[in-house]
């Protein structure tokens, strides 16, 4: 489980790299796991996470690469 919250940090940092701010990082994290803390998860709820945040950190490369 280390590993996944590891994984889920680095992809935080990410996100917030590519211009998001963290109120909105907050948003993605609540609209995919509820309001549970992320000390707190399961581990199907951290792969979950992870998944959508790379999803995130994907589109937002796509995003500049167009500009």
């Amino acid at each position: 489980m280390e590993k996944q919250l590891l994984r889920i940090t680095e992809l935080k940092e990410q996100i917030l790299a590519s211009g998001y701010h963290p109120v909105q990082f907050n948003d993605m994290v609540k609209e995919i796991i509820g309001k549970v803390l992320l000390a707190d998860i399961s581990f199907e709820q951290s792969s979950e996470l992870i998944e959508n945040l790379e999803y995130y950190c994907e589109f937002s490369k796509k995003c500049k690469s167009k500009l």
